[in-house]
């Protein structure tokens, strides 16, 4: 089963958001949420919110931030078990804020990065047959007949918000609201950014970068349920070091014998002697702490790798161990001493 994939769509008006989007919910079958949609919707409903909503809209006024918070988080709510991808929310800091707050869990932050320049060219050519919503580009999509509509042959016209001057004007607004936006999420290292100026060059970018945090969901959840199986089984779990405060008596135990593995622990890595074939990272525990050093679980049973997803690493007993075929490697030893140098910052002895 798909691992669940919970997006943001950030651009600014007219960077191609809206077929970005698309594409997303199509590949990944995910559902589209617009938070213009959403108020839309609700108003067309007559739910409660919409009501409250349609109050202020009547009357040529904005919806407040906590009216809109509300119609998002409600829609959330009813997708706490589906895949989604949210655009236009949230627009400010504090609705960020309050996402956090309810604990609604984001994979990505995608944010488009197409040059200024580039969108004012793009909308000052745009036309658009407003019955049917169809745009046209002169430079890139012009209609068959100038000024007319393919389909209708109705007249086209050009939005007064698409003028050079009023573009601008909306772009340096869209960026002043959403650099904190942007700043909120890569604190978490949620956002990633892709620049270009067209969806076509984009597009391949993003579909790829989401297809390998579908397949990396998917592996953390196959480990997981391989961890908690162990667990269930008391199948042996070793543990290569922890970070500790500097008070604490086990770090100074450890700095004063220049080992930072505790032989209690890991005495059956030491004892089969594997190799270490892919990069370390830190592990995250379940709490959302760090971890320090990734914990192993290992079966060195068989002539196989153990894959250890979670941590991001893999072994195998070095008698098996084929450097063409499972790739560059260290052995514990080095292993070890690489840890101590980037716990402590000193050689290992």
């Amino acid at each position: 089963m798909a691992s669940k994939l919970r997006l943001f769509i950030l651009g600014a008006p007219g960077s191609g958001k809206g077929t970005i989007s698309s594409r997303i919910v199509k590949e990944f079958r995910l559902s589209h949420l617009s938070s213009g949609d959403l108020l839309r919707s609700n108003i067309q409903q007559k739910s409660d919110l919409g009501l409250k909503v349609k109050d202020f809209v009547s009357k040529g006024q904005l919806v407040p931030d906590d009216l809109v918070t509300r119609v998002v988080l409600q829609e959330l709510q009813k997708l706490s078990k589906s895949s989604w991808l949210l655009d236009g929310f949230p627009r400010n800091l504090s609705q960020c804020k309050v996402l956090e707050s309810q604990r609604v869990q984001v994979d990505r932050v995608i944010n488009l990065n197409v040059p200024f320049e580039e969108i004012v060219n793009r909308l000052k050519h745009r036309w658009i047959h407003p019955p049917s919503g169809r745009v046209y580009n002169l430079e890139f999509n012009p209609p068959k007949v100038p000024g007319k509509d393919d389909v209708t042959g109705e007249p086209l016209i050009q939005r007064p918000d698409d003028s050079e001057d009023v573009v601008t004007k909306r772009l340096k607004i869209y960026e002043e609201q959403t650099k904190p936006i942007i700043e909120f999420y890569a604190s978490k290292n949620l956002v990633e950014t892709f620049t270009g100026n067209t969806s076509d060059y984009l597009w391949p970018l993003i579909k790829n970068s989401l297809h390998t945090l579908r397949n990396d969901k998917e592996n953390e959840a196959l480990a997981l349920r391989e961890h908690r199986h162990a667990l269930a089984s008391n199948e042996a779990v070793t543990h290569t070091g922890q970070r500790y405060a500097p008070d604490d008596y086990r770090r100074i135990r450890f700095e004063t014998g220049k080992k930072l593995v505790n032989p209690n622990f890991a005495i059956n890595l030491l004892k089969e002697d594997p190799v270490v074939v892919c990069d370390k990272r830190t592990v995250w525990s379940s709490g959302g702490g760090p971890l320090g050093h990734p914990k192993i679980y290992i079966n060195l049973s068989n002539n196989e790798i153990h894959d250890c997803q979670y941590s991001g690493r893999k072994f195998i007993l070095r008698k098996y161990y084929d450097p063409a075929k499972h790739g560059k490697s260290i052995n514990y030893e080095d292993y070890k001493a690489e840890m101590e140098q980037l716990e402590y910052g000193t050689d290992a002895a």
